[in-house]
């Protein structure tokens, strides 16, 4: 069984390399690179020695499926020295390669690693909820369920999944309609909450949901800053808005992500099902369907086919990123981590990476994860990280 596996995986690689995977099969090696952060190094040398081979032997370059039909098969004619060399580059050699990484990493210096866990840490459930009568309370990993307030028509818990949870008897209910509660996501933290209309919310590091606490009127209007994945409760007769500072979300029931913080240049908001109609400057500008992502600066906005993934994969605590920049990368970094981060050149930010990883692990896995895969370096001053060439 692991020999088809390991084959599986090289099917992968040899398809990622020839550009002809399809968005499931791009799925499929985007979960195994996050698996650990040797497979990137891996995948890392062995398109290293695909790229050499290719210099190397450019009127002569390996049609890798045909190889590894061959190969499999166990064809016995006689190879000719080429077509062995185009063999031994593309599987001998990540073999060996692979042993010599798994070897090497197990001899690499622990320091570091203490390096970088000195000035971060990954990031965690962490939140602070201020209910609309000044009311602050700390939310965290460590808290058991528990009620947080009850009034007339609504409840609000800590439940047994450390979920924020709102409860109403009638959600159109008699609530004042100015008793908005504020869910505040730290640098490093993450939470999500169930509104008292059903709808479940996701909010990333260092953003802000502000929501009332039972939904009055035509419509469900929720003000967000930062980046937020939800899903809506269906409801025909009540939309459901999210406000940003640069645009406005309109829904009846379905699934998407926004992203809209301070320090972005561009907003965008990502659809995994459903419709939503998207509004800037007052303006309706258009409608997505599943798959699509309206994105770009306040009143210029576009819309594009996309991997949904790359943009969601971080409610499943995962980063992924696609031909990303380093500059992007480094927010995200920042947010989750919660370090400042610093370029020692403008031409550093343009640096892009290709990657996968689960963000529970510490920031050192995804410094060797860049490193090996780049001309860049990552290195601890003081309280700071500073990324240069």
């Amino acid at each position: 069984m692991k020999m088809k596996i390991d084959d599986r995986v090289y099917e992968l690689i040899s398809g990622k390399l020839d550009d002809r995977l399809s968005l499931m099969e791009e799925t499929e090696l985007s979960d195994w690179l996050a698996e650990d952060v040797k497979h990137e190094k891996i995948y890392a040398e062995i398109k290293k020695i695909r790229d050499q081979v290719k210099l190397l032997h450019r009127d002569f370059a390996p049609d890798t499926e045909n190889v590894l039909k061959r190969v499999k098969r166990g064809r016995g004619r006689q190879i000719g020295f080429r077509y062995w060399w185009k063999y031994a580059a593309l599987f001998i050699l990540p073999l060996g390669v692979a042993l010599v990484l798994w070897q090497g990493m197990k001899n690499e210096p622990v320091e570091v690693h203490r390096q970088f866990s000195a000035v971060s840490r990954p990031g965690g459930e962490r939140a602070i909820l201020k209910l609309y009568d000044g009311k602050t309370v700390m939310l965290d990993s460590t808290m058991k369920s528990s009620l947080i307030s009850h009034e007339a028509n609504v409840r609000i818990e800590m439940d047994s999944n450390h979920l924020l949870r709102y409860s109403s008897c009638d959600s159109i209910g008699i609530t004042d309609a100015n008793k908005n509660n504020e869910l505040i996501i730290p640098k490093g933290g993450e939470y999500q909450v169930v509104l008292a209309d059903g709808t479940k919310v996701w909010l990333n590091s260092a953003s802000r949901l502000i929501y009332p606490q039972s939904f009055m009127g035509k419509e469900r209007r929720v003000v967000l800053s930062g980046e937020a994945f939800f899903d809506v409760a269906h409801d025909a007769e009540r939309p459901f808005i999210v406000e940003t500072s640069r645009m406005n979300v309109k829904v009846l029931g379905t699934r998407f992500n926004v992203n809209d913080y301070d320090d972005n240049e561009e907003v965008s908001t990502t659809l995994v099902n459903g419709s939503v109609e998207i509004v800037s400057g007052g303006q309706e500008v258009f409608r997505l369907v599943p798959g699509e992502q309206a994105y770009g600066k306040e009143n210029e906005l576009e819309k594009r086919e996309v991997n949904v993934r790359l943009y969601t994969s971080w409610i499943d605590g995962k980063f992924l990123f696609n031909n990303t920049e380093l500059e992007e990368i480094a927010k995200q970094i920042s947010r989750w981590y919660d370090v400042e981060i610093f370029f020692s050149s403008e031409n550093v930010k343009k640096v892009r990476f290709t990657g996968a990883i689960v963000k529970f692990k510490p920031l050192d896995d995804l410094v060797r994860m860049i490193e090996s895969t780049s001309q860049v370096r990552f290195s601890v001053k003081g309280k700071t990280i500073v990324i240069s060439e």
